[in-house]
């Protein structure tokens, strides 16, 4: 099951500071056409932060998408992996592929 809300939050800095959460869980970043990247991270906020502002190695692969928005669902460190392989397999994220 892809992620349960359907309307996601702008990938910018106003955005992500306003609505996503200093919690854990799952996230999901996409423009128009595209599902970019899943991943998990114990703080949602910090690591879409780190994506936005070029400070993760997925970077460079996520920035040239012009990505614009984002999704999230707050897990705990138990649940996250398996969330985001579910994710990864059901919306093959292209910055995911390796």
């Amino acid at each position: 099951m892809p992620f349960a809300a359907t309307t996601g939050f702008a990938f910018s800095e106003f955005g992500i500071a306003t609505y996503a959460p200093r919690k854990s869980g799952v996230y999901g970043i996409y423009n128009g056409t595209t599902w970019i990247y899943v991943g998990e991270a114990q703080d949602i906020e910090a690591r879409l932060y780190e994506h936005r502002r070029g400070q993760s190695d997925q970077s460079s692969c996520i920035l040239r998408q012009v990505p614009t928005h984002f999704l999230f669902e707050e897990c705990t460190e138990a649940v996250r992996k398996l969330r985001e392989a579910t994710l990864r397999r059901e919306l093959s994220p292209i910055c995911n592929k390796t």
